[in-house]
Protein backbone atom coordinates (compact mmCIF):
# COMPACT_ATOMS: atom_id res chain seq x y z
CA UNK A 1 0.00 0.00 0.00
CA UNK A 2 2.49 2.27 0.75
CA UNK A 3 5.10 1.66 -2.17
CA UNK A 4 1.53 2.11 -4.30
CA UNK A 5 1.09 5.45 -2.32
CA UNK A 6 4.55 6.77 -3.24
CA UNK A 7 4.50 5.72 -6.83
CA UNK A 8 0.95 7.91 -7.46
CA UNK A 9 2.87 10.62 -5.68
CA UNK A 10 5.84 10.67 -7.89
CA UNK A 11 4.14 10.45 -10.97
CA UNK A 12 1.69 12.94 -10.14
CA UNK A 13 4.86 14.99 -9.00
CA UNK A 14 6.30 14.80 -12.05
CA UNK A 15 3.11 15.37 -14.40
CA UNK A 16 3.39 18.86 -11.99
CA UNK A 17 6.26 19.81 -13.01
CA UNK A 18 5.93 18.60 -16.66
CA UNK A 19 3.01 20.66 -17.25
CA UNK A 20 4.51 23.78 -15.61
CA UNK A 21 7.85 23.55 -17.78
CA UNK A 22 5.22 23.51 -20.60
CA UNK A 23 3.66 26.40 -19.78
CA UNK A 24 7.35 28.36 -18.91
CA UNK A 25 8.39 27.04 -22.49
CA UNK A 26 5.19 28.99 -23.91
CA UNK A 27 5.36 32.01 -22.12
CA UNK A 28 8.90 32.46 -22.77
CA UNK A 29 8.23 31.80 -25.96
CA UNK A 30 5.62 34.39 -26.41
CA UNK A 31 8.00 36.74 -24.66
CA UNK A 32 10.87 36.35 -27.05
CA UNK A 33 8.06 36.75 -29.77
CA UNK A 34 6.98 39.80 -27.94
CA UNK A 35 10.48 41.36 -27.90
CA UNK A 36 11.29 40.88 -31.17
CA UNK A 37 8.25 42.40 -32.15
CA UNK A 38 9.87 45.39 -29.71
CA UNK A 39 13.24 45.21 -31.08
CA UNK A 40 12.24 45.37 -34.83
CA UNK A 41 9.61 48.24 -33.93
CA UNK A 42 12.66 50.10 -31.78
CA UNK A 43 14.50 49.52 -34.93
CA UNK A 44 12.43 51.04 -37.26
CA UNK A 45 11.89 54.32 -35.39
CA UNK A 46 15.95 54.38 -34.82
CA UNK A 47 15.98 53.84 -38.06
CA UNK A 48 13.39 57.17 -38.79
CA UNK A 49 14.70 59.59 -36.30
CA UNK A 50 18.47 58.84 -37.76
CA UNK A 51 17.35 60.03 -40.89
CA UNK A 52 15.00 62.79 -39.57
CA UNK A 53 18.40 64.18 -37.32
CA UNK A 54 20.88 63.13 -40.50
CA UNK A 55 18.35 66.03 -42.22
CA UNK A 56 18.27 68.08 -39.46
CA UNK A 57 22.21 68.05 -39.20
CA UNK A 58 22.58 68.36 -42.79
CA UNK A 59 20.59 71.75 -42.90
CA UNK A 60 21.84 73.00 -39.76
CA UNK A 61 25.52 72.42 -41.48
CA UNK A 62 23.93 74.17 -44.74
CA UNK A 63 23.13 77.06 -42.22
CA UNK A 64 25.80 77.54 -40.30
CA UNK A 65 28.21 77.40 -43.73
CA UNK A 66 26.06 79.74 -45.25
CA UNK A 67 27.27 82.11 -42.13
CA UNK A 68 30.87 81.65 -41.61
CA UNK A 69 30.98 81.35 -45.46
CA UNK A 70 32.36 85.30 -46.26
CA UNK A 71 35.10 84.46 -42.81
CA UNK A 72 36.20 80.97 -44.01
CA UNK A 73 36.88 82.30 -47.73
CA UNK A 74 38.88 85.41 -45.61
CA UNK A 75 40.64 83.14 -43.46
CA UNK A 76 41.80 80.45 -46.61
CA UNK A 77 42.85 83.47 -48.56
CA UNK A 78 45.07 84.73 -45.27
CA UNK A 79 46.44 81.10 -45.14
CA UNK A 80 47.28 81.37 -48.75
CA UNK A 81 49.02 84.68 -48.26
CA UNK A 82 51.49 83.43 -45.67
CA UNK A 83 51.70 80.07 -47.08
CA UNK A 84 53.31 82.73 -50.12
CA UNK A 85 55.15 84.64 -47.63
CA UNK A 86 56.52 81.56 -46.36
CA UNK A 87 57.39 80.24 -49.13
CA UNK A 88 59.17 83.44 -50.76
CA UNK A 89 60.51 84.00 -47.27
CA UNK A 90 62.07 80.40 -47.34
CA UNK A 91 63.48 80.99 -50.65
CA UNK A 92 65.20 84.36 -50.21
CA UNK A 93 66.87 82.16 -46.93
CA UNK A 94 67.84 79.77 -48.97
CA UNK A 95 69.83 82.12 -51.50
CA UNK A 96 71.34 84.08 -48.63
CA UNK A 97 72.81 81.05 -47.30
CA UNK A 98 73.49 79.39 -50.59
CA UNK A 99 75.44 83.16 -51.01
CA UNK A 100 77.12 83.63 -47.73
CA UNK A 101 78.54 79.68 -47.86
CA UNK A 102 79.65 81.02 -51.46
CA UNK A 103 81.34 83.25 -49.84
CA UNK A 104 82.62 81.61 -46.85
CA UNK A 105 83.68 79.19 -49.22
CA UNK A 106 85.68 81.67 -51.29
CA UNK A 107 87.15 83.33 -48.05
CA UNK A 108 88.56 79.88 -46.96
CA UNK A 109 89.86 79.72 -50.29
CA UNK A 110 91.61 82.83 -50.47
CA UNK A 111 92.85 82.36 -47.10
CA UNK A 112 94.39 79.19 -48.09
CA UNK A 113 96.02 81.01 -51.00
CA UNK A 114 97.20 83.57 -48.70
CA UNK A 115 98.19 80.91 -46.13
CA UNK A 116 100.69 79.44 -49.13
CA UNK A 117 101.74 82.99 -50.22
CA UNK A 118 102.48 83.94 -46.17
CA UNK A 119 104.31 80.69 -45.57
CA UNK A 120 106.42 81.29 -48.93
CA UNK A 121 107.32 85.02 -48.79
CA UNK A 122 108.21 83.78 -44.64
CA UNK A 123 110.70 80.85 -46.68
CA UNK A 124 111.90 83.88 -49.16
CA UNK A 125 112.51 86.06 -45.71
CA UNK A 126 114.41 83.57 -43.73
CA UNK A 127 116.76 83.08 -46.48
CA UNK A 128 117.00 86.78 -47.08
CA UNK A 129 118.09 87.32 -43.36
CA UNK A 130 120.23 84.13 -44.18
CA UNK A 131 121.56 86.24 -46.99
CA UNK A 132 121.60 89.29 -44.96
CA UNK A 133 123.20 87.59 -41.95
CA UNK A 134 126.39 86.61 -44.46
CA UNK A 135 127.08 89.43 -45.95
CA UNK A 136 126.91 91.37 -42.89
CA UNK A 137 129.49 88.76 -41.12
CA UNK A 138 131.38 89.51 -45.08
CA UNK A 139 130.78 93.06 -44.59
CA UNK A 140 132.27 93.25 -41.06
CA UNK A 141 134.66 91.29 -42.08
CA UNK A 142 136.20 93.70 -44.69
CA UNK A 143 135.74 96.31 -42.89
CA UNK A 144 137.55 95.29 -40.03
CA UNK A 145 140.54 94.39 -42.54
CA UNK A 146 140.49 97.60 -43.84
CA UNK A 147 140.05 99.75 -40.77
CA UNK A 148 141.96 97.55 -38.43
CA UNK A 149 138.86 98.29 -36.26
CA UNK A 150 136.65 95.62 -34.37
CA UNK A 151 133.25 94.77 -35.92
CA UNK A 152 132.41 95.84 -32.23
CA UNK A 153 133.29 99.06 -32.66
CA UNK A 154 132.16 99.87 -35.46
CA UNK A 155 128.80 98.83 -34.89
CA UNK A 156 128.40 100.67 -31.66
CA UNK A 157 129.24 103.89 -33.85
CA UNK A 158 126.90 102.91 -36.48
CA UNK A 159 124.29 102.54 -33.59
CA UNK A 160 125.36 105.81 -31.90
CA UNK A 161 125.02 107.82 -35.23
CA UNK A 162 121.36 106.34 -35.78
CA UNK A 163 120.07 107.25 -32.50
CA UNK A 164 122.07 110.72 -33.09
CA UNK A 165 119.44 110.91 -35.95
CA UNK A 166 117.06 109.64 -34.56
CA UNK A 167 117.34 112.30 -31.63
CA UNK A 168 117.87 115.06 -33.98
CA UNK A 169 114.75 114.66 -35.79
CA UNK A 170 112.58 114.00 -32.26
CA UNK A 171 113.83 117.10 -31.56
CA UNK A 172 113.08 118.68 -34.49
CA UNK A 173 109.30 117.39 -34.82
CA UNK A 174 108.90 118.26 -31.39
CA UNK A 175 110.27 121.84 -32.45
CA UNK A 176 107.72 121.39 -34.80
CA UNK A 177 104.68 120.37 -32.33
CA UNK A 178 105.38 122.63 -29.95
CA UNK A 179 104.84 125.50 -32.38
CA UNK A 180 101.57 123.79 -33.98
CA UNK A 181 100.45 123.73 -29.91
CA UNK A 182 101.72 127.61 -29.26
CA UNK A 183 100.09 129.00 -32.32
CA UNK A 184 96.70 126.92 -31.09
CA UNK A 185 96.89 127.80 -27.67
CA UNK A 186 98.04 131.38 -28.84
CA UNK A 187 94.49 131.54 -30.82
CA UNK A 188 92.71 130.36 -28.45
CA UNK A 189 94.19 132.26 -25.49
CA UNK A 190 93.63 135.86 -27.90
CA UNK A 191 89.80 134.73 -27.53
CA UNK A 192 89.65 134.18 -24.08
CA UNK A 193 91.83 137.55 -23.15
CA UNK A 194 89.09 139.17 -25.56
CA UNK A 195 86.24 137.94 -23.93
CA UNK A 196 87.44 138.92 -20.09
CA UNK A 197 88.49 142.43 -21.37
CA UNK A 198 85.69 143.04 -23.12
CA UNK A 199 83.55 142.30 -20.04
CA UNK A 200 86.55 144.31 -17.52
CA UNK A 201 85.05 146.99 -15.91
CA UNK A 202 87.22 149.72 -14.22
CA UNK A 203 89.24 152.01 -16.59
CA UNK A 204 93.06 152.74 -16.45
CA UNK A 205 93.94 154.68 -13.23
CA UNK A 206 95.02 158.19 -14.18
CA UNK A 207 97.15 158.42 -10.49
CA UNK A 208 101.24 158.65 -11.22
CA UNK A 209 102.49 159.18 -7.21
CA UNK A 210 104.54 162.44 -7.96
CA UNK A 211 104.28 163.87 -4.51
CA UNK A 212 105.67 167.37 -4.82
CA UNK A 213 105.21 170.26 -2.64
CA UNK A 214 106.15 173.61 -4.58
CA UNK A 215 108.14 176.53 -1.98
CA UNK A 216 106.26 179.55 -3.29
CA UNK A 217 108.64 182.09 -2.03
CA UNK A 218 111.65 182.68 0.01
CA UNK A 219 109.64 183.83 3.02
CA UNK A 220 107.58 180.83 3.14
CA UNK A 221 110.89 178.64 2.50
CA UNK A 222 112.46 180.20 5.44
CA UNK A 223 109.27 179.95 7.87
CA UNK A 224 109.12 176.57 7.21
CA UNK A 225 112.24 175.94 8.00
CA UNK A 226 112.61 177.43 11.16
CA UNK A 227 115.99 178.96 12.85
CA UNK A 228 118.85 176.52 11.85
CA UNK A 229 116.45 174.46 9.92
CA UNK A 230 114.93 172.76 13.10
CA UNK A 231 111.53 172.36 11.45
CA UNK A 232 112.30 170.02 8.48
CA UNK A 233 114.60 167.93 11.04
CA UNK A 234 112.14 167.35 13.33
CA UNK A 235 109.83 166.04 10.67
CA UNK A 236 112.77 164.06 9.56
CA UNK A 237 112.77 162.40 12.75
CA UNK A 238 109.20 161.75 13.23
CA UNK A 239 108.70 160.41 9.69
CA UNK A 240 111.88 159.12 8.79
CA UNK A 241 111.85 160.39 5.45
CA UNK A 242 114.92 162.33 4.32
CA UNK A 243 113.81 165.73 2.93
CA UNK A 244 115.81 168.11 0.98
CA UNK A 245 115.23 171.71 -1.28
CA UNK A 246 115.98 171.26 -4.95
CA UNK A 247 116.86 174.10 -7.27
CA UNK A 248 113.44 174.53 -8.57
CA UNK A 249 112.71 175.31 -4.78
CA UNK A 250 110.96 172.02 -4.07
CA UNK A 251 111.01 169.72 -1.49
CA UNK A 252 112.98 166.24 -2.53
CA UNK A 253 111.45 163.05 -0.56
CA UNK A 254 113.78 160.43 0.08
CA UNK A 255 112.56 157.07 1.54
CA UNK A 256 111.41 153.57 0.70
CA UNK A 257 108.76 153.70 3.03
CA UNK A 258 105.42 155.00 0.82
CA UNK A 259 102.94 155.32 3.88
CA UNK A 260 105.86 157.91 5.61
CA UNK A 261 106.08 159.70 1.86
CA UNK A 262 102.51 160.22 2.16
CA UNK A 263 102.46 161.53 6.01
CA UNK A 264 105.18 163.48 5.26
CA UNK A 265 103.89 165.08 1.98
CA UNK A 266 100.72 166.49 3.67
CA UNK A 267 102.14 167.09 6.87
CA UNK A 268 104.66 169.65 4.33
CA UNK A 269 101.32 170.91 2.33
CA UNK A 270 99.93 171.73 6.19
CA UNK A 271 103.10 173.51 7.10
CA UNK A 272 103.10 175.70 4.06
CA UNK A 273 99.79 177.69 5.29
CA UNK A 274 101.46 178.45 9.02
CA UNK A 275 102.21 181.19 9.43
CA UNK A 276 104.58 180.80 12.11
CA UNK A 277 105.57 177.05 12.34
CA UNK A 278 107.71 175.65 15.06
CA UNK A 279 108.99 172.43 15.87
CA UNK A 280 105.51 171.94 18.46
CA UNK A 281 103.49 173.17 15.20
CA UNK A 282 105.67 170.15 12.82
CA UNK A 283 104.68 167.46 15.99
CA UNK A 284 100.52 168.78 16.02
CA UNK A 285 100.54 168.43 12.33
CA UNK A 286 102.44 165.38 11.82
CA UNK A 287 100.23 163.56 14.66
CA UNK A 288 97.19 164.78 12.88
CA UNK A 289 97.76 163.98 9.65
CA UNK A 290 99.51 160.49 10.55
CA UNK A 291 95.88 159.56 12.14
CA UNK A 292 94.26 161.32 8.81
CA UNK A 293 96.71 159.00 6.64
CA UNK A 294 96.22 155.45 8.70
CA UNK A 295 92.03 156.53 8.34
CA UNK A 296 92.58 156.29 4.91
CA UNK A 297 94.47 153.55 4.74
CA UNK A 298 91.90 151.08 6.71
CA UNK A 299 89.64 152.60 4.69
CA UNK A 300 90.91 152.12 1.26
CA UNK A 301 91.71 148.20 2.39
CA UNK A 302 88.15 147.54 3.37
CA UNK A 303 87.22 149.76 0.35
CA UNK A 304 88.91 146.80 -2.03
CA UNK A 305 88.31 143.93 0.01
CA UNK A 306 84.61 144.83 -0.18
CA UNK A 307 84.92 145.13 -4.20
CA UNK A 308 86.35 142.11 -4.92
CA UNK A 309 84.07 140.05 -2.51
CA UNK A 310 86.98 139.32 0.00
CA UNK A 311 85.07 141.07 3.25
CA UNK A 312 86.44 138.10 5.31
CA UNK A 313 90.34 139.04 5.24
CA UNK A 314 91.85 139.49 7.95
CA UNK A 315 92.21 143.07 9.01
CA UNK A 316 96.23 142.98 8.82
CA UNK A 317 96.21 142.41 4.82
CA UNK A 318 93.42 144.73 4.55
CA UNK A 319 95.67 147.25 6.18
CA UNK A 320 98.12 146.14 3.90
CA UNK A 321 96.14 146.36 0.98
CA UNK A 322 95.37 150.33 1.77
CA UNK A 323 99.18 150.87 2.21
CA UNK A 324 99.49 149.82 -1.16
CA UNK A 325 97.48 152.93 -2.17
CA UNK A 326 100.75 154.97 -1.57
CA UNK A 327 103.10 152.39 -3.44
CA UNK A 328 103.79 152.78 -6.88
CA UNK A 329 106.18 150.69 -9.63
CA UNK A 330 106.79 151.84 -13.06
CA UNK A 331 104.35 154.66 -12.05
CA UNK A 332 101.11 152.62 -11.67
CA UNK A 333 99.42 152.68 -8.51
CA UNK A 334 99.89 148.87 -7.16
CA UNK A 335 96.34 149.44 -5.03
CA UNK A 336 94.21 149.75 -8.15
CA UNK A 337 97.09 147.33 -9.79
CA UNK A 338 96.16 144.62 -7.10
CA UNK A 339 92.40 145.44 -7.81
CA UNK A 340 92.79 145.29 -11.53
CA UNK A 341 94.25 141.79 -11.24
CA UNK A 342 91.81 140.95 -8.61
CA UNK A 343 89.12 141.79 -11.41
CA UNK A 344 90.92 139.89 -14.34
CA UNK A 345 91.88 136.89 -13.00
CA UNK A 346 88.09 136.01 -11.77
CA UNK A 347 86.94 136.85 -15.29
CA UNK A 348 89.72 134.51 -16.72
CA UNK A 349 88.53 131.97 -14.07
CA UNK A 350 85.12 132.02 -15.16
CA UNK A 351 85.59 132.36 -19.24
CA UNK A 352 87.83 128.92 -18.54
CA UNK A 353 85.28 127.42 -16.25
CA UNK A 354 87.59 125.05 -14.32
CA UNK A 355 88.52 127.39 -11.11
CA UNK A 356 86.76 129.13 -8.39
CA UNK A 357 86.20 132.51 -9.18
CA UNK A 358 86.52 133.31 -5.69
CA UNK A 359 89.67 132.15 -4.98
CA UNK A 360 91.02 133.79 -8.41
CA UNK A 361 89.95 137.02 -7.82
CA UNK A 362 91.03 136.61 -4.11
CA UNK A 363 94.68 135.59 -5.37
CA UNK A 364 95.06 138.25 -7.89
CA UNK A 365 94.29 140.80 -4.88
CA UNK A 366 96.36 139.39 -2.59
CA UNK A 367 98.90 138.72 -5.15
CA UNK A 368 101.15 141.93 -4.96
CA UNK A 369 100.28 142.56 -0.68
CA UNK A 370 104.24 142.18 -0.57
CA UNK A 371 104.96 145.36 -1.85
CA UNK A 372 103.46 147.24 0.74
CA UNK A 373 106.43 145.52 3.38
CA UNK A 374 109.15 144.96 1.12
CA UNK A 375 110.98 147.99 2.41
CA UNK A 376 111.13 146.46 5.60
CA UNK A 377 111.27 143.21 4.91
CA UNK A 378 114.64 141.22 2.82
CA UNK A 379 113.21 139.18 0.07
CA UNK A 380 111.10 139.91 -2.86
CA UNK A 381 107.89 140.76 -2.64
CA UNK A 382 106.37 137.94 -3.67
CA UNK A 383 107.95 135.88 -0.88
CA UNK A 384 107.04 138.78 1.31
CA UNK A 385 103.57 138.65 0.61
CA UNK A 386 103.07 134.95 0.78
CA UNK A 387 104.46 134.25 3.89
CA UNK A 388 102.31 137.32 5.22
CA UNK A 389 98.85 135.88 4.25
CA UNK A 390 100.04 132.15 5.22
CA UNK A 391 101.10 133.62 9.03
CA UNK A 392 97.18 135.72 8.48
CA UNK A 393 94.99 132.41 7.36
CA UNK A 394 95.00 131.96 3.80
CA UNK A 395 94.74 128.77 2.39
CA UNK A 396 97.71 126.92 0.94
CA UNK A 397 96.27 127.35 -3.09
CA UNK A 398 96.32 131.16 -2.03
CA UNK A 399 99.61 131.38 -1.05
CA UNK A 400 101.26 129.43 -3.97
CA UNK A 401 99.86 131.59 -6.22
CA UNK A 402 101.49 134.32 -4.87
CA UNK A 403 104.40 132.96 -4.19
CA UNK A 404 104.83 131.58 -7.87
CA UNK A 405 103.64 134.97 -9.35
CA UNK A 406 106.92 135.86 -9.98
CA UNK A 407 108.52 132.28 -10.79
CA UNK A 408 110.08 132.23 -6.83
CA UNK A 409 108.24 129.13 -6.70
CA UNK A 410 107.27 126.74 -9.65
CA UNK A 411 103.93 127.27 -10.38
CA UNK A 412 102.05 124.17 -9.89
CA UNK A 413 98.63 124.90 -9.85
CA UNK A 414 96.09 126.80 -12.63
CA UNK A 415 95.30 129.66 -9.91
CA UNK A 416 99.28 130.14 -10.14
CA UNK A 417 99.00 130.85 -13.64
CA UNK A 418 95.56 132.51 -14.12
CA UNK A 419 97.59 135.42 -11.71
CA UNK A 420 100.57 135.26 -13.29
CA UNK A 421 98.56 136.00 -16.90
CA UNK A 422 96.31 138.75 -14.98
CA UNK A 423 99.29 140.34 -13.51
CA UNK A 424 101.06 140.52 -16.75
CA UNK A 425 97.68 142.28 -19.01
CA UNK A 426 97.61 144.71 -15.90
CA UNK A 427 101.22 145.82 -16.33
CA UNK A 428 100.46 145.89 -19.71
CA UNK A 429 97.25 147.73 -20.60
CA UNK A 430 98.10 150.95 -22.69
CA UNK A 431 98.97 154.12 -20.16
CA UNK A 432 99.51 151.47 -16.89
CA UNK A 433 103.16 152.04 -17.08
CA UNK A 434 105.11 154.68 -17.65
CA UNK A 435 108.98 154.09 -19.34
CA UNK A 436 111.37 156.74 -20.27
CA UNK A 437 113.42 156.11 -23.55
CA UNK A 438 116.77 156.16 -21.51
CA UNK A 439 114.81 152.99 -19.98
CA UNK A 440 113.54 151.77 -23.11
CA UNK A 441 117.16 152.00 -25.09
CA UNK A 442 118.43 150.04 -22.04
CA UNK A 443 116.35 147.42 -22.27
CA UNK A 444 116.85 146.98 -25.79
CA UNK A 445 121.11 146.99 -25.31
CA UNK A 446 120.21 144.47 -22.66
CA UNK A 447 118.75 142.05 -24.67
CA UNK A 448 120.99 142.55 -27.84
CA UNK A 449 124.62 141.80 -25.05
CA UNK A 450 122.48 139.25 -23.68
CA UNK A 451 121.74 137.34 -26.72
CA UNK A 452 125.55 138.15 -28.30
CA UNK A 453 127.50 137.06 -25.44
CA UNK A 454 126.59 133.03 -26.92
CA UNK A 455 129.05 131.93 -29.26
CA UNK A 456 128.30 131.84 -32.58
CA UNK A 457 125.54 134.68 -32.97
CA UNK A 458 126.22 137.00 -35.69
CA UNK A 459 123.46 139.34 -35.55
CA UNK A 460 120.80 139.97 -33.16
CA UNK A 461 117.29 142.28 -34.02
CA UNK A 462 115.06 143.75 -31.50
CA UNK A 463 111.36 144.04 -32.61
CA UNK A 464 107.73 144.82 -31.58
CA UNK A 465 108.90 147.04 -28.82
CA UNK A 466 111.08 145.18 -27.06
CA UNK A 467 108.92 142.15 -27.23
CA UNK A 468 110.55 140.06 -29.91
CA UNK A 469 114.45 138.98 -29.94
CA UNK A 470 115.37 137.73 -33.46
CA UNK A 471 118.64 136.24 -33.24
CA UNK A 472 120.94 134.90 -36.34
CA UNK A 473 123.33 132.31 -35.77
CA UNK A 474 126.31 130.86 -37.68
CA UNK A 475 125.01 127.92 -39.49
CA UNK A 476 128.94 126.27 -39.86
CA UNK A 477 129.42 126.94 -35.93
CA UNK A 478 125.93 125.97 -34.39
CA UNK A 479 124.13 122.66 -36.14
CA UNK A 480 120.09 122.75 -35.75
CA UNK A 481 120.22 120.73 -32.85
CA UNK A 482 122.52 123.38 -30.82
CA UNK A 483 120.10 125.97 -32.75
CA UNK A 484 116.91 124.13 -30.12
CA UNK A 485 119.39 124.52 -26.86
CA UNK A 486 121.04 127.72 -27.76
CA UNK A 487 117.65 129.29 -28.21
CA UNK A 488 116.35 128.30 -24.67
CA UNK A 489 118.62 128.83 -23.65
CA UNK A 490 118.66 132.51 -24.70
CA UNK A 491 114.65 133.00 -23.37
CA UNK A 492 116.31 131.02 -20.34
CA UNK A 493 118.69 134.08 -19.28
CA UNK A 494 116.48 136.61 -20.47
CA UNK A 495 114.16 135.56 -17.61
CA UNK A 496 116.72 135.39 -15.20
CA UNK A 497 118.25 139.23 -15.87
CA UNK A 498 115.18 140.77 -17.13
CA UNK A 499 112.28 142.49 -15.73
CA UNK A 500 109.00 142.99 -17.62
CA UNK A 501 105.72 142.82 -18.28
CA UNK A 502 104.38 140.22 -20.67
CA UNK A 503 106.64 138.34 -22.54
CA UNK A 504 109.79 138.16 -24.32
CA UNK A 505 109.51 136.17 -27.96
CA UNK A 506 112.70 134.43 -28.87
CA UNK A 507 113.27 133.48 -32.15
CA UNK A 508 116.75 132.08 -33.74
CA UNK A 509 117.87 131.84 -37.43
CA UNK A 510 119.68 129.27 -38.86
CA UNK A 511 120.52 129.86 -42.59
CA UNK A 512 122.26 127.77 -45.02
CA UNK A 513 123.57 129.51 -48.04
CA UNK A 514 125.17 127.42 -51.29
CA UNK A 515 126.73 129.29 -54.06
CA UNK A 516 128.30 127.60 -57.21
CA UNK A 517 128.82 128.98 -61.06
CA UNK A 518 127.97 126.86 -63.77
CA UNK A 519 130.32 127.53 -66.95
Amino acid sequence: MIFAFLGGSLAGLFIVILISRLSRASQLAEAESTARLLIDEAKEEAQALDEELKLAAEEAQAEVYAKAEPQILEIEARVRELDDRVRKTRSQIDREFNQDKREIDDRVESLRTSESQVRAREDRLRHRRARIKQLRQSLLQQLEEKSEVKAEGLLAEMVQKEIRDADLDAKKKAALYEEEIKADAEIRAKHLLTSALSRFPRPAPTERGIGIVEIPNPDVRARMLGPNDENIRELERLTGVSLSVTEKQTFQLASFDPVGREITTRTLEKLLHEKSPNVETVRRLHEKTSGEVHRRVENDGNKIAAELGCRDLNPAIKRRLGELRYRYSFSQNQHFHVAEVGWLCGLLASELGGNSRHDAKRAGLLHDVGKAMDHAKEGGHAVIGAEFIAENGEKPEIVHAVRAHHYEEQPATDLAYLVIAADAISGARPGARRATVSAYNQKIEVLSHIAEDFPGVTKTLIFNAGREVRVHVDSRRVSDKKALELCRKIADKIEEECTYPGQIKVMLVRETHAETTAR
